[in-house]
């Protein structure tokens, strides 16, 4: 019996985070468990789908550009459909259907499960639509279909959806909705599935990481948490298990020592503070202090050996002073983060800071962002140069003839740069090298024989 033929090919654009990549590998899974063959190129497709982000200024304006140049690939016949998803719709989905009458689909956070039935719509010629459901987002168990991006040796581990804190400067809360705890159960079973499958690294993400087993319901052992699913997936058999976005005001001490006592969970500890002055602090909403930031700092550093931090902050923040920019510069200085994103405040509607006043000039925020950058670069070059020299192991994520592309464990996938390795190495392995030198962020490396 020969196989039938695909009802369309559809090529993908993932953009935004990680955790909008589960959200596509979720979305793949069930296009070809639908029938739909996946296009590698969009000169080869029929349909376009597109997952967006709009959680700043830069992101929307990325999405945009994406949507406009495939729009007018559709508008030259060259595809049968165009559906937009994610985040954008989820804000705009009705402004943008005025605005873009050449795309035939929205698709909400919420409604992206249905990707199947709207794509077959759209197909059909049954009228454009926006299927957006206000204040929900989809939370997905691992029974549901899922194709992996970028091969199976590195997966996102997504354990949590939505948010309940109360910064005024992000908009994900309006987003992605109220905070939903994945069950535990479910994320063992998916952890174990990839493990099995290839994946060398998990990583854990959420909106809020920290938060994990808040709501889920109390157990004989208590109630679920994230300390406690560290320690169960420290027993899956995987090399790497790395923790994304953890909230600094709740890291507790039963999550310092599930991560000190971990076998496979990497003392790699991503906490982003946002700032260091508490008169920001304070209008961020953060619920902690510079002085609270100092003592998690220091407790980290003692009671996990060798652990790497890394940090975010925002600059330009609206009532940010000159003195509130320097007290940042002198906490970047005095603890020598790791590694360290710097970001531009971006002024977002529906967010409490949308309305503060102070804006910082445009101009002087990018001052500052520049200013803050060139410092930590400083700080890098002189505690990345200390690897020359060192015997790593680097997972492999890309490989050609001649050179491999991967990552030290202090490194997290697309933020933290990367390792060139001179040599035949293969694509999805631990390999073990030694450093020869640093450029940035990156490391060159050569292969260790034996």
């Amino acid at each position: 019996m020969e196989p039938s033929l695909p009802k369309a090919r559809v090529f993908f654009r993932s953009l935004g985070c990680p955790k909008n990549r589960v959200d596509s590998e979720l979305m793949l899974g069930a296009l070809a468990l639908g029938g739909y063959a996946i296009a590698e190129r969009i000169e080869d497709a029929d349909v376009a789908v597109i997952n967006t982000c709009s959680f700043i200024e830069t992101a929307r304006e990325e999405s945009i550009d994406v949507i406009l140049d495939v729009a007018d690939l559709k508008q030259r016949g060259e595809l049968r459909a165009l559906v937009v998803a994610g985040c954008l719709p989820q804000r705009y989905g009705r402004d943008l259907a005025r605005e873009l009458p050449e795309v035939d689909a929205f698709v909400g956070t919420g409604d992206f499960p249905k990707l199947v039935p709207i794509l077959e719509r759209a197909l059909e010629g049954r009228g454009r639509g926006v299927y957006v459901d206000a204040g929900r987002t989809h939370l997905y168990d691992d029974s549901e279909p899922r194709m992996l991006i970028g091969g199976a040796h590195s997966a996102y581990l997504k354990i949590a959806e939505g948010c309940d804190r109360v910064c005024t400067f992000c908009a994900i809360p309006s987003i992605r909705g109220r905070f939903q705890s994945r069950a535990p159960e479910s994320i063992l079973r998916e952890a174990h599935a990839l493990a099995s499958n290839g994946a060398l690294e998990l990583i854990l993400v959420s909106q809020d990481t920290n938060s994990y087993g808040k709501d889920l319901a109390r157990t004989e052992a208590g109630r679920p948490g994230l300390a406690k699913l560290v320690r169960d997936l420290d027993e899956v058999e995987t090399e790497w298990i790395r923790l994304l976005y953890l909230y600094p005001s709740a890291v507790d001490d039963e999550l310092i020592d599930s991560i000190a006592g971990a076998r496979r969970v990497l003392p790699y500890l991503d906490i982003p503070l946002q700032h260091a002055s508490d008169p920001v602090l304070r209008a961020m909403r953060r619920g902690v202090t510079a002085e609270r930031h100092d003592k998690l700092l220091g407790k980290l550093r003692e009671r996990i050996p060798g652990a790497v931090l890394r940090t975010t902050f925002i600059v330009g923040f609206p009532g940010e002073t000159d003195r509130d920019f320097e007290t940042l510069c002198d906490f970047v200085r005095e603890h020598r983060f790791d590694r360290l994103g710097v970001f531009r405040y971006s002024d977002e509607e529906g967010t409490g800071a949308f309305d503060l006043a102070g804006k910082v000039p445009r101009a002087l925020a990018m001052e500052r962002h520049d200013a803050l950058h060139a410092i930590q670069s400083e700080i890098m070059a002189e505690t990345l140069a200390l690897h020359v020299g060192r015997e790593e192991e680097v997972l492999i994520d890309s490989a050609a003839t001649g050179l491999g592309v991967g990552r030290l464990w202090s490194q997290a996938p697309e933020i933290d740069g990367q390792v060139r390795v001179r040599g035949d190495v293969p694509a999805g392995s631990l390999v073990r090298v030694r450093i020869t030198a640093t450029s940035g962020t990156d490391f060159e490396a050569v292969p260790v024989s034996g």
